[in-house]
C-alpha cells in the first residue's frame, strides 16, 4: 500500500475524470484508473482534493511516453485529508518534489513546441519523461476565453500575443487572473491530430489546476 495525495481532477469525454495524486512515499506523480485500466467515472468517483488514501496498485501503463503516470488501483482506503492551513506548496517541498520555475516555456524539460495561434504542445520529435508537472509561474496570467472554452493566456513579453493554456478543471467559472508566484498542475493530453490534415499527432499543453 502507498500514501497517495489527491492532487487534481480534470475534466474528459464521455462524463469521465482523471484523477491525479503524488505517491508520497516514493515520491512520483501517478494517474489512477481503476482495476481495468479505465478513468473514473463523474458520479462514482471517491476521490477529492487534498484527500489522503491508502492505495494498492500496479504499473500497467501502455500508453506511449509521455504519459508514464498510469497506474491501476487494487483497493484502496481513505486515511485522512491534508489539513487546509497546509499549503500543497510547502508540502510539495517537504517531499523535495520537483518543481518549475522561471518561463513557462522550460516547464517539461524545455520541449515544448508552440503553434501560430500560441497553443503549446510536445510532438514526436522531443518527448519528455512525464505528462504531468508543477510549475510556479513567473508572470500573472489572465482568462482568455475562446469558443466555448476556458483558456488563460500567459505573456513572456516576446511573443505578442503571448501563449494559450486550456483550462481543464472542474471548476465551472475559474478566477479572471492567477496572481504570479501561484504553484499549477500542468498537463499535457493524449496524442491527438485533427483529421483530414497532414498535421503529427501532439500533446497540448493544458493547465489542470492551482494551490
Amino acid at each position: 500500500m502507498n500514501r497517495i495525495l489527491i492532487i487534481s481532477k480534470t475534466k474528459m469525454a464521455n462524463n469521465r475524470i482523471c484523477v491525479g495524486g503524488i505517491d508520497m512515499d516514493n515520491r512520483i506523480s501517478v494517474r489512477l484508473l481503476d482495476i481495468n485500466g479505465h478513468h473514473e467515472s463523474v458520479d462514482t468517483c471517491q476521490f477529492n482534493i487534498r484527500d489522503i488514501w491508502n492505495i494498492e496498485y500496479i504499473v500497467y501503463n501502455q500508453r506511449p511516453l509521455p504519459h508514464s503516470e498510469d497506474v491501476h488501483v487494487i483497493s484502496k482506503t481513505q486515511i485522512g485529508v491534508l489539513r487546509n492551513d497546509i499549503p500543497i506548496l510547502d508540502y510539495l517541498n517537504g517531499l523535495n518534489f520537483p518543481i518549475y520555475q522561471n518561463d513557462i516555456l522550460h516547464i517539461f524539460e524545455g520541449r515544448l513546441n508552440c503553434t501560430d495561434s500560441g497553443t503549446l504542445y510536445i510532438s514526436g520529435n522531443s518527448v519528455p519523461n512525464n505528462s504531468t508537472c508543477f510549475w510556479i509561474c513567473d508572470r500573472e496570467m489572465r482568462r482568455s476565453d475562446y469558443n466555448g472554452k476556458i483558456r488563460y493566456c500567459y505573456q513572456d513579453g516576446v511573443r505578442r500575443w503571448g501563449y494559450n493554456i486550456s483550462y481543464v478543471g472542474l471548476e465551472n467559472n475559474p478566477a479572471h487572473i492567477i496572481p504570479r508566484g501561484t504553484l499549477m498542475r500542468l498537463s499535457l493530453a493524449h496524442w491527438w491530430s485533427p483529421e483530414d490534415t497532414d498535421v503529427e499527432e501532439r500533446c497540448y499543453l493544458q493547465l489542470s489546476g492551482w494551490y
